[in-house]
């Protein structure tokens, strides 16, 4: 192997590195996004079983947020699949700049934010957060 196919690789491999980064990354926002959303959920549970006069206003006013949460949720899953297929063609040696972080062109291959938050590895969370939410709601005012 010669001087510059050696450089080039260490380069491969240092771009593989810090895409590996920003996947890691995208991962870890998706995780606390959904803890931002238990919480709120479990706050909204919390202070409508404990207000000395339950409002379902208190299960809107958790609604609003996690549904953000969602939606941002979906858009780090779409974010990071398109800096996997950035990575995969890195990884096979394709033609991409050396060091470049531009995944945009592959976010035409992934589906769209609105079809990511509704596919069974998003929605799952956030609609039982939902469901629980309901549930409790409707035993507190069909309690009280």
């Amino acid at each position: 192997m010669g001087d510059t196919e050696v450089q080039d690789e260490s380069i491969r491999i240092a771009h593989l590195t810090m895409l590996q980064g920003v996947i890691t990354r995208m991962g870890a926002n998706s995780f606390t996004l959904k803890a931002l959303a238990a919480t709120f959920g479990s706050a909204a549970v919390a202070v409508m079983a404990t207000a000395e006069t339950p409002s379902p206003y208190y299960a809107v006013a958790a609604v609003v947020p996690m549904i953000i949460f969602w939606l941002m949720d979906a858009q780090y899953l779409r974010l990071e699949r398109a800096y996997r297929k950035l990575y995969d063609h890195v990884r096979k040696g394709e033609e991409i700049e050396a060091y470049s972080l531009e995944a945009t062109p592959f976010m035409k291959d992934t589906s769209s934010v609105i079809r990511l938050a509704l596919s069974w590895s998003v929605s799952w969370f956030y609609v039982a957060i939902f469901l629980s939410l309901g549930a409790v709601a409707s035993l507190i005012f069909c309690v009280a």
